[in-house]
């Protein structure tokens, strides 16, 4: 069979082996581009007083891995639970703070008008930091999110590089506001957080050790293999479909290349099935 999509596994102790042990497996070396201005970080923080943000180590040895290319921004925007700059104390991001790499609130940058798709919006005033040529890397974590789009993964950490700080009023177009924001500021490189999963709402504070990392150059793929993870159909959310409808990437399971062990699969099922 061909194969349209890679997905690499990493299981391991900590999240840095995790994630040395996913790219090492990648059959398809990065296209970074040459004219590259930096290198990007999305991490996902939502709320540092809950569970379910990306982990700090795996962020870290992200960051040593690229310090080679360029220099290195850690991006978030604002929202209406705190600041981008309180997350980022709050979680302790600013100790990975160099000469190489700073921490950027994208509330706070300056703004240009975008060309978007036009799922949602024909335009969109977005960071202007956005729009150079830079080597986006999203660093999602997974969970579920039945009343917004069924499940949040790396496409939906892309939601937090819009700088409004209030960004409810998307929620009843999110599907559409979702394949926008990917049609224009597609990932290059996903890594998926599976350090550990949130079990039920994040208030709760439940989470399960997985001490897993997922590695993928699709995003759609990436999401999708994830949701298969935690028992749900990618074509049963909508967003994915219809992302793999515009051809925006793979999410039929028996068309990706899943770069690891039987044994790691198989447990990742285990541990990720809610």
């Amino acid at each position: 069979m061909e194969y349209t999509a890679e997905i690499s596994i990493g299981l391991r102790r900590t999240p840095k082996e995790a994630l040395l042990a996913a790219l090492s497996r990648l059959t398809t070396p990065l296209d970074i581009p040459a004219n590259v201005s930096q290198i990007l970080i999305k991490p996902s923080i939502y709320d540092p007083k809950l569970v379910g943000n990306t982990e700090l180590e795996l962020v870290r040895a992200v960051t040593r891995i690229f310090s080679n290319l360029g220099h290195i921004s850690i991006i978030e925007s604002d929202n209406p639970l705190r600041t981008a700059s309180e997350a980022f104390e709050k979680l302790g991001y600013t100790t990975l703070v160099t000469e190489n790499i700073d921490l950027v609130n994208l509330s706070e940058i300056s703004r240009q008008v975008v060309k978007m798709a036009g799922h949602h919006s024909k335009s969109l005033e977005m960071p202007t930091l956005l729009s150079k040529p830079n080597f986006l890397v999203n660093v999602p974590t997974l969970k579920l999110e039945p009343g917004i789009c069924t499940v949040g993964g790396g496409i939906k950490n892309l939601f937090g590089l819009i700088p409004e700080i209030d960004k409810r009023h998307y929620h009843s177009y999110i599907d559409d506001v979702l394949l926008d924001i990917l049609t224009s500021f597609r990932p290059q490189l996903t890594i998926m957080d599976l350090t550990s999963l949130v079990i039920g709402n994040r208030e709760d504070g439940i989470i399960r050790a997985i001490g897993a990392v997922i590695v993928g150059t699709d995003p759609v793929a990436v999401d999708a293999f994830c949701s298969d993870l935690l028992g749900i159909d990618p074509m049963e959310v909508t967003h994915l479909k219809r992302a793999h409808d515009l051809g925006f990437g793979e999410i039929l399971i028996d068309r990706m290349k899943i770069s690891g062990t039987e044994e790691q699969r198989a447990k990742l099922f285990e541990l990720c099935r809610i």
